[in-house]
C-alpha cells in the first residue's frame, strides 16, 4: 500500500484518494472478513489535526453518488457522510476503473473504505476502517458510464481546481436527516488513467489542512 500523497497546485494541496486491492492491507483489517482480496479500498489521505474527525464508532454511516458538470466535462462524486462528517472523492464520470470498483461493492453490497490519519510530528499515524453499505438497484449515473472520455489532462485539472475551491464545503448538505454538516473533506481520485498528470516530485506525505467555512452556522 502506497503513503499517504497529497498533489501541490502552487499554492494549495490537493488530497488524493485511491483504489486500492484490499489484498495490499497487511494486516487485514476485522471488517474485511468475508471480502475478497481484489475488492477495491476507497482510501483517503487525513491530517492529524483533522483526526478528531474520524472517531467513527457506532456512527450512522451514508454512501452515495453524485453528479457534477464541469466545463472540462462531467465528474462522478462518491460521497460518504459518518455522522457529521461528510467526505467526497471526485472521479471521471468515463473511468472504467472506477466503474470496475462500483461493481464490485454493489456486488459485495458494501464499498471498503480507509481514512489514513497521520501522525503528529514524531508520532506513528493510524488508518481506520469502514465497510459502509452501498445503494441498492440501478445508479442514476450508469446513464454516463460509457459516454467518450474527456481529454485526461483537462478533466484533472477541472477536478483538482474544484476541489481547491472550497465550493463544495460551501454547499454540501448533510445526507443523513436531522444530523447537520460539521466538516466535509474533498478528495480527487488518482486513477490509472490520471497518474500521467501527476509530478511525482510534487507529491508528499501531509495532506492539507482546510480551515472551517463557517456558514449559516454551521461549520462545514
Amino acid at each position: 500500500m502506497q503513503a499517504i500523497e497529497v498533489f501541490d497546485t502552487n499554492p494549495s494541496l490537493i488530497a488524493l484518494g485511491r483504489l486500492e486491492p484490499l489484498s495490499s492491507f497487511e494486516p487485514r483489517p476485522k471488517l474485511s472478513v468475508g471480502l475478497p482480496g481484489d475488492m477495491p479500498v476507497l482510501t483517503c489521505p487525513v491530517a492529524a489535526v483533522d483526526a478528531d474527525c474520524f472517531g467513527m464508532k457506532n456512527a450512522d454511516v451514508n454512501f452515495g453518488f453524485g453528479t457534477i458538470q464541469l466545463r472540462a466535462g462531467l465528474v462522478q462524486s462518491i460521497r460518504v457522510q459518518v455522522h457529521d462528517v461528510q467526505i467526497y472523492w471526485l472521479a471521471d464520470m468515463a473511468d472504467p476503473e472506477v466503474w470496475a470498483a462500483i461493481d464490485k461493492w454493489r456486488q459485495a453490497k458494501h464499498a471498503p473504505v480507509q481514512f489514513d490519519v497521520r501522525g503528529e510530528p514524531g508520532e506513528h499515524g493510524h488508518s481506520v476502517f469502514l465497510k459502509a453499505g452501498v445503494p441498492r438497484g440501478s445508479y442514476k449515473n450508469e446513464q454516463f458510464r460509457d459516454m467518450p472520455a474527456p481529454p485526461a489532462e483537462s478533466i484533472w485539472k477541472g477536478m483538482v481546481a474544484l476541489a481547491d475551491s472550497g465550493m463544495l464545503q460551501q454547499q454540501a448538505e448533510t445526507d443523513l436527516e436531522g444530523i447537520p454538516l460539521r466538516r466535509v473533506f474533498v478528495n480527487v481520485l488518482l486513477t490509472e488513467r490520471f497518474k500521467p498528470c501527476v509530478d511525482e516530485s510534487k507529491l508528499v506525505e501531509m495532506p492539507m489542512h482546510v480551515k472551517p467555512v463557517f456558514r449559516k452556522g454551521i461549520i462545514y
